[in-house]
Parts: C-alpha cells; sequence; structure tokens
C-alpha cells in the first residue's frame, strides 16, 4: 500500500516536538515528542487505505497516522504521542497500531501504558486508532 502524504499538516515547534494535524472529521491531532535530538522529517500520513476492521472483525476508527524519519529512514527510537482524550477511551475501547515492527503490519491492541493521554512508541511509522469505534 503505498503512503500518500498529506500536505500542510505538520507544525513542527522545535527538533523534538512537532504536532500532526487532523485531515478528515474522524481524526484527532496528535502531537510528538522524540526523546532524543536529531534531525527529524515528519510527514502527516491519509488514513485512506488503512484496515477497517480488527481481526475478529470489530470496525477500527482511525485517529491519525504519520511517519518520522532521520536520515531518510523510519526512526526505531522512544518517542512519545499525545492525543487528547485518548485515556478516556478505556477500558471500554482499545488504542489500535498499525506499525511495520509488529503483528506483520496487521492492526493489533497496545497493551502499554497511557498516562494523561500519552504513550510511548518506537516504531517511526505507525497509524494509531480505535476499536470499537
Amino acid at each position: 500500500m503505498a503512503k500518500v502524504i498529506v500536505s500542510n499538516k505538520v507544525q513542527k515547534d522545535n527538533s523534538r516536538k512537532f504536532k500532526i494535524r487532523k485531515d478528515k472529521a474522524t481524526e484527532i491531532d496528535a502531537d510528538i515528542e522524540i526523546l532524543e535530538d536529531g534531525d527529524y522529517e515528519v510527514d502527516k500520513l491519509s488514513v485512506d487505505g488503512l484496515p477497517s476492521t480488527m481481526e475478529d472483525g470489530t470496525a477500527i476508527t482511525w485517529f491519525n497516522n504519520f511517519a518520522i524519519k532521520k536520515n531518510g529512514q523510519y526512526i526505531n527510537q522512544s518517542y512519545k504521542i499525545t492525543i487528547a482524550g485518548i485515556s478516556a477511551l478505556r477500558p471500554s475501547k482499545k488504542l489500535v497500531l498499525i506499525d511495520g515492527n509488529t503483528n506483520n503490519g496487521k492492526p493489533y491492541v497496545f497493551t502499554g501504558d497511557i498516562t494523561n493521554d500519552t504513550f510511548e512508541l518506537t516504531d517511526g511509522d505507525p497509524a494509531v486508532g480505535g476499536s470499537p469505534p
């Protein structure tokens, strides 16, 4: 599946902090903080074409999709994502991710900690959503 960059949706606050603005009404803005200094490229990616259901058939609503690169490669290092309201989703909804490192590129349920709407990832090419919608 080709990644489609959505222009003019990334605001760079400094070399490690970025805001990825939503593109569709169902999406939510995401704040990214990369934990190491570096020269990063961040792109907002379209949610079009992402799977609409989990493997068990439960529907997914995608909150945001983005890519973080350093020297032209997707990063594989710690960064924090903050999505307003995401803590309130649990336990009735699950946080769902797709990335290149886990579950063979299929949606999976994030089982890590979410504190004050913030959680930590290491894969620089995630899509973030919730299920059920």
